[in-house]
């Protein structure tokens, strides 16, 4: 099946379509036909086109004009310019050796340069001369004088061409809508991770269906998928930071989010600096920037990063001339992930985290859920089958949803009201029933970003692109965001209290059930014990405390003292290597349970 790529340079009342094949097919009519005055539009006279190149009539020896080969195929589709006027350049088409087309754009004043200069950008792209006599001056004739009247919006940035709303190109360049635009500001790797592998269906299936059940990741996907809703809204960027020990799911569920918008490869680090973070995130405006391992980030620079990541406005910065140069700008979602907090990472720099920095990173405990960060495995045989299914699925499908979804806000866009109503609802029901106070302002700020999340994942399954029943992104959000509330601003000394009483009560009436380290007697069916800790395990946990949320009832533990938590926070720990598989368990602190009440009959 070929493959194209459609130019539709617009001149008003008309629209002239000039199809270039992608692996090498026949150009026009055959191998041996000419293409001059009925080829690509504003042509200059004397080139034509054919299937291996660019023709010159050139005189022969005898002073026949002859056609002569001077290059491989180029084209040049439009003229193009920023918003403001400036940037003035040419729209290149570029067919590399193995029959691939490339757009770029041709600065206008490279028209000035010399060739060899001039021209190293096409060189690039697999432009390849002709041996002919002054071949490169010749293509610098053909590209001064293509002359066409359509002109593309050149934009430094993906997402959302203007405030209609009416157009949205993508990070490898697709555009959305009926709109000429080009980017050239879009970095090599991220762009290459913007394009599309198996069918919706099967991401529906494999990927999108495994979502539910699993509050974590529906957050995380609804949230993806937020990015076009932003701008359309008046909403500021920020997310989520998924926090919690190696190998328990985070990067798998950061996987699935990227598979909205394409391949995995679109999971950045944060190990980079803050104009390199900046450069990233207008690379995936109004999309989605995925950041992996926060504790790579600069610890005393990470605090004013997320404070400008969720501003969208990079720092002011001069050209070699001394003149300012725009800042880039964007508003995007963000996910990040990392075994530590952002305020437990800053903390190791002598900083102290303040309340913006928290409303704009929010932080979530991604590895105390029935299985690491999940709550149902969907017939996998444990966790880790679980991760490796999903891993698959999602390099194997990606990049179709996202697209999608724009074409769904862009066509019903007219609801925003309704949008909005949803997001003020959502607020209200979930601020009284977990009763926030008014002059809470931080809680509502977060409760927001909620909402936006769930309605989200609610408008990409009407619009039929998750197969999730209606309703479940919402419930999701509203018990994510109480998890968090919980563990933010809820916790009390009743609430602390009744949790350890539980666990007390459990390990003093099944003390047979808990293996003491070292002995071959009873089979350890909840955990082990030593002379200090009782080690429980993980679905042991669940039981003695269903049906709370796991992970906020080891926060209670851990806020009590009753818990050993690991430096970075973590509130599971691992067996020694004496237990076989060394599994994670929840290590509480033998002497004080002791110190309590008998146990409740």
């Amino acid at each position: 099946m070929t493959n194209h790529s459609t130019f539709s340079p617009h001149d008003g009342a008309s629209e002239t379509i000039i199809t270039f094949p992608h692996n090498g097919d026949a150009l026009g009519h055959g191998a041996s036909a000419m293409i001059d005055g009925n080829g690509p539009d504003g042509m200059p006279e004397g080139f034509s086109l054919r299937d291996d190149g660019i023709y010159q009539l050139q005189p022969s020896d005898d002073d026949e004009m002859v056609p002569v080969k001077i290059c491989s195929p180029v084209v040049v589709i439009g003229r193009c310019r920023t918003a403001t006027g400036h940037g003035w350049g040419r729209v290149v088409s570029v067919q590399d050796p193995e029959g691939n087309w490339h757009e770029l754009v041709f600065e206008g004043r490279q028209l000035s340069q010399s060739p060899n200069v001039a021209l190293a950008p096409l060189f690039d792209l697999g432009l390849e001369l002709a041996p002919a006599r002054k071949a490169a001056e010749s293509v610098m004739v053909l590209l001064r004088s293509w002359q066409l009247e359509a002109v593309y919006l050149r934009c430094h940035r993906v997402g959302w061409t203007s405030d209609a709303h009416d157009a949205f190109v993508l990070g490898n360049g697709r555009v959305i809508g009926h709109a000429l635009v080009t980017t050239d500001s879009v970095p090599d790797d991220m762009k290459a991770a913007i394009h599309t592998r198996g069918t919706l269906d099967a991401w529906k299936n494999e990927v999108a269906a495994r979502c539910v059940g699993n509050p974590l990741m529906m957050l995380a996907v609804s949230h993806a998928f937020s990015g076009p809703l932003l701008a359309v809204l008046g909403q500021t960027g920020g997310g989520f930071h998924l926090r919690g020990v190696s190998s328990r799911g985070k990067s798998t569920i950061q996987y699935v989010a990227s598979s909205v918008w394409g391949a995995p490869s679109l999971l950045q680090s944060w190990n980079g600096t803050l104009s390199g973070l900046e450069g990233i995130a207008a690379a995936c405006n109004d999309t989605l920037l995925n950041l992996e391992e926060l504790h790579n980030a600069d610890p005393r620079t990470v605090g004013e990063t997320v404070y400008r990541l969720g501003n969208g406005k990079g720092k002011l910065r001069a050209k070699a001339n001394g003149t300012p140069q725009s800042a880039q700008q964007w508003r995007v979602p963000i996910l990040s992930s990392g075994e530590v907090t952002l305020e437990e990472h800053m903390k190791t720099a002598g900083r102290k985290m303040v309340a913006g920095q928290a409303v704009r990173l929010i932080n979530l405990e991604a590895d105390c859920r029935v299985h690491g960060a999940f709550d149902n495995l969907h017939g996998a045989d444990g966790g880790s089958a679980f991760v490796e299914r999903l891993d698959l699925a999602s390099l194997e499908n990606y990049g179709h949803s996202g697209p999608l979804f724009v074409e769904h806000v862009m066509g019903t866009r007219e609801k925003k009201k309704n949008w909005r109503t949803f997001i003020d609802n959502f607020c209200r029901r979930v601020a009284k029933r977990e009763d926030l106070s008014p002059s809470d302002g931080q809680a509502r700020r977060v409760l927001k970003r909620f909402a936006i999340a769930a309605l989200a994942g609610e408008l990409a399954t009407k619009a039929r692109l998750t197969g999730w029943p209606a309703g479940a992104a919402r419930a999701a959000a509203q018990e994510l965001f109480r998890n968090w509330f919980l563990a933010e601003e809820g916790v009390t000394n009743a609430e602390i209290d009744m949790a350890v009483q539980r666990t007390r009560d459990y390990v003093a009436k099944h003390s047979a059930h808990f293996q003491t380290i070292g002995s071959e007697d009873n089979p350890p069916v909840d955990g082990w014990r030593d002379e200090h800790w009782v080690y429980i395990r993980t679905k042991c946990w669940q039981k003695i405390h269903a049906p709370n949320n796991p992970g906020e009832v080891a926060r209670l533990h851990a806020d009590g003292g009753f818990l050993k938590t690991q430096k970075s926070g973590g509130f599971q720990v691992r067996m020694g290597r004496q237990i076989e598989g060394r599994p994670w368990t929840y290590a509480v602190n033998a002497a004080k349970l002791r110190e309590m009440g008998e146990p409740e009959e």
